[in-house]
Parts: C-alpha cells; sequence; structure tokens
C-alpha cells in the first residue's frame, strides 16, 4: 500500500509507525538507517521551550532558546545536533546515543517521564561534551 508524505507525516505524529523503502531523495540522516527522526519546526521549538525538562537541559549547556535553532528533523544546538527518535514503543537504557556531535535520544517527552533515560542522557552529555 502506497501512502504520500503528506500521510506519512500524520502517521507518524499519531505514534504509528511505518516501514518506508529508503529510495535517492529519502534526506534523513543518520547513525542508524532503521532510524526515523521527528520532524522539527519553529512550532515544535516553542512548544518545548514551555518544557520546563528542556529548559534545564539548555541551561546544562549554557545555551539560550535564541541560539537553538529548528531543522527539518533536529535542532541545531551550535555545539551539537539533537534528533528526536520517531519510536514509539518505550525506548530502553541504550537508547541514548552520541556520535560526531549528534545527540539522538527519544522525545523530550519520554526523557521527562523515565529516570534511567534522564540518567543515561546526563552521562551522554558528560561524557562527551
Amino acid at each position: 500500500m502506497s501512502i504520500n508524505q503528506r500521510q506519512f507525516e500524520q502517521l507518524t505524529e499519531m505514534g504509528i509507525s511505518l516501514w518506508q523503502t529508503r529510495n535517492s531523495d529519502n534526506t534523513q540522516p543518520s547513525l542508524n538507517s532503521n532510524l526515523l527522526y521527528l520532524k522539527q519546526s519553529s512550532i515544535t521549538l516553542k512548544k518545548l521551550t514551555e518544557l520546563t525538562f528542556f529548559i534545564d537541559i539548555l541551561t546544562c549547556f549554557n545555551l539560550s532558546i535564541g541560539e537553538v535553532t529548528p531543522q527539518t528533523d533536529h535542532l541545531n544546538c551550535g555545539l551539537f545536533n539533537w534528533f528526536f527518535s520517531a519510536q514509539i514503543n518505550m525506548p530502553t537504557t541504550e537508547s541514548i546515543q552520541w556520535c560526531d556531535n549528534k545527540l539522538i535520544s527519544p522525545s523530550i517527552e519520554l526523557l521527562s517521564k523515565s529516570p534511567a533515560l534522564k540518567k543515561q542522557l546526563w552521562q551522554t552529555i558528560m561524557n562527551n561534551l
């Protein structure tokens, strides 16, 4: 069954993951080719700024909201690019990755609900920045 890009994005936002074939116009960068990333925009950044947990993380990096710019599939934080995995099942404790100044983590909502993920995020930050 084939769907268009708009339908795919809507299903992804609802938390429904789909398999898709890789083609030449797929421009999603990844450490793991099986990962899809949450789309980012000025609207999603504005929603993130309303979350205390996100603000606390930025404060940890000595970053202000003005220094973070949304890109298509990540947030450009200056020192690194932050990608949010679009996986919908509960992440494992191996969910946070760092490679080539790219931080890949579950969504802020999942991070803020899991003490184990918070700990892993903090350890990843301390080991790589």
